[in-house]
């Protein structure tokens, strides 16, 4: 069952997919890179911008969040081109991405909790839970038997609040929308994923 965000989300990835994916497509064949090792490579850049976000350097960690994120991209898009498309592949890129998605959220609780924010820390601790909670939803129904990939504020979203909230505004502020939308965005795939099981 596909809701208008994921229609929107479909959409959006045809673009991406002629103006920016086939491009680099092309320079990621000439290089000999697998999608495997375009899944490590998208993991390692999200360790160090974890790193760049804990020791406060936001506007670093969150250009390498908006690059890791792309790199997500390319490996799916990779394996489809090269014919490589396997369990095991898929198997590490759900994996990778939840523990990329996890690592940079570390890096924003360590910088809160060395400046005694304790609000921010819980903040960005209730974003860390239902934001693979938001994942867990779609792996579990899926795991029932039904296919969907409805609601909204998934993995592509996430990563752009982050980047552009670190890029641009302040972590403050980026945490506070994160929170909040990771709580819509839970309760919202919750019901509609509620409705569709018998």
């Amino acid at each position: 069952m596909n809701d208008v965000f994921e229609k929107y989300r479909i959409s959006l990835r045809s673009v991406l997919d002629s103006f920016l994916v086939n491009p680099i497509l092309f320079l990621l064949l000439k290089l000999k890179l697998t999608p495997n090792a375009v899944t490590f490579l998208g993991f390692l850049i999200c360790c160090i911008s974890a790193y760049f976000i804990s020791s406060g350097s936001f506007l670093v960690g969150g250009l390498l969040v908006l690059f890791s994120g792309f790199m997500d991209i390319f490996d799916g898009a990779l394996a489809r081109k090269m014919e490589l498309i396997t369990d095991r592949g898929a198997f590490l890129d759900s994996t990778f991405d939840r523990l990329s998605e996890a690592i940079v959220l570390i890096g924003l609780i360590y910088f809160f909790s060395t400046s005694n924010e304790t609000n921010l820390v819980l903040l960005t601790s209730l974003s860390l839970v239902f934001s693979i909670l938001i994942s867990y939803l779609r792996a579990r129904i899926e795991g029932l038997g039904y296919n969907s990939k409805g609601g909204f504020f998934t993995r592509p979203e996430r990563v752009l609040v982050v980047s552009l909230g670190l890029i641009f505004f302040s972590p403050e502020l980026t945490v506070t929308l994160l929170a909040i939308a990771t709580t819509a965005g839970l309760f919202h795939r919750f019901l509609i994923f509620w409705r569709i099981l018998k």
